[in-house]
């Protein structure tokens, strides 16, 4: 089993921008995190063997203006799937597993950090904080959450517990000139 999921994350060669990054990082609140669905699904009939395990996960924006009031609150649904096969039948899926949760962060709207702050659809904004903000904070904070919703689920199913990795940031370097 693999001990570490890899997340690639694309960054530009920019000292500026990843130090603001990091000083970002420190400055962002998580509000709440919780389940919004989840879904399972078993082959029946197949008894319990090694399996081995595929896994998949997103985000979504879907709170980057005002929410409940407040405009200092993003929120960032992440969704997460795993399916588990034998070893030698890769084809032959046995086990699949789904879930969202809702993560919410605050920070405080007159930082200068977060200043240049936009969805990802904008046009304008530093890349490297949105990327942060809406891909990495809320996939990391989750993934724990997700991990144990696996275990859980593949046990219930009749299944010994599946062990999702721990998730591994690695930062990609790439040429902006090749990125536009």
């Amino acid at each position: 089993m693999k001990k570490y999921l890899t997340l690639n994350v694309a960054l530009f060669d920019s000292d500026n921008s990843i130090s603001r990054v990091a000083r970002t990082a420190q400055k962002v609140v998580l509000e709440e995190i919780y389940l919004v669905e989840s879904k399972t699904w078993r082959k029946p009939g197949i008894s319990p063997e090694v399996l081995t395990l595929k896994n998949k996960c997103s985000t979504e924006i879907i709170y980057p203006k005002e929410y409940k009031g407040r405009f200092d609150i993003y929120s960032v649904l992440c969704k997460f799937g795993v399916i588990a096969f034998p070893e030698k039948s890769p084809n032959k899926q046995v086990i699949k597993i789904e879930a969202s949760f809702c993560t919410s962060f605050s920070y405080d709207l007159d930082d200068s950090d977060f200043k240049d702050f936009k969805t990802l659809d904008s046009e304008e904004g530093d890349f490297h904080l949105e990327i942060y903000l809406n891909r990495i904070t809320p996939i990391s904070t989750a993934w724990p959450y997700w991990r144990e919703l696996v275990q859980n689920m593949s046990t219930r199913m009749g299944f010994p517990a599946l062990m999702v990795p721990s998730l591994k940031i690695v930062p990609e370097k790439i040429n902006l000139d090749e990125f536009e």
